[in-house]
């Protein structure tokens, strides 16, 4: 028989961070509140937020017998994919992979209030350190958090941004991890925290 507790239906919440920032403390940072320094809520998302993990692998085989006798990872890819549903400068820069700064000029007399993004041209990609979380209520009804963490990944626009008075637009958003070689071999890419009681009472 399975076990209800571990079972869930949420939103996710996708933050964005500088490579190497700080990550999120599973007991003191409740869910839905601030990551902390270095992390950007890029807010809502229009699309569920989806991740997919690809494998390709080099199988060894003999002649003596029919079945494989062992397979070797050779290549993995893992993608996350959303829309972000705010048309912002910042979330822009995100998907466009834009390597300059986002320049606001304040509204004042005579001004529009407004922000520039100049975009094009880049060849290495800006990388990214980015994680989301999902949350479910406890019997007590603690917000229990589930959390994902990539250490290095690269941005993209995957579609198109289409404006159209028969739909909202957003920003198709494709998110690929690539390992950090800094940490040990097999907790290179990122890792999983799933909160699974609340903490006890201080004494």
């Amino acid at each position: 028989m399975g076990n209800a507790a571990n079972l869930i239906v949420s939103p996710a919440l996708l933050y964005i961070s500088p490579v190497g920032t700080t990550l999120p403390n599973e007991t003191t940072v409740a869910a839905g509140a601030s990551w902390g320094a270095g992390w950007t809520d890029v807010g809502f998302t229009s699309s569920p937020l989806v991740m997919n993990m690809n494998d390709e692998k080099f199988a060894l085989e003999v002649e003596q017998v029919s079945a494989e006798l062992m397979e070797v990872l050779t290549k993995r890819t893992i993608e996350l994919e959303t829309t972000l549903a705010e048309i912002t400068a910042a979330n822009l820069k995100y998907a466009m992979s834009a390597g300059s700064t986002i320049v606001p000029t304040a509204a004042g007399a005579g001004q529009h209030g407004f922000e520039k993004l100049a975009f094009g041209g880049e060849v290495l990609l800006p990388e990214y350190q980015v994680g989301f979380e999902a949350s479910k209520l406890d019997s007590s009804g603690n917000a229990l958090v589930t959390r994902f963490f990539f250490y290095r990944c690269t941005l993209s626009m995957d579609g198109s941004l289409e404006f159209s008075k028969k739909a909202q637009a957003g920003i198709p958003l494709k998110i690929k991890a690539m390992p950090d070689t800094t940490k040990s071999q097999g907790s290179m890419t990122g890792e999983m925290q799933r909160v699974t009681a609340w903490k006890l009472p201080e004494e």
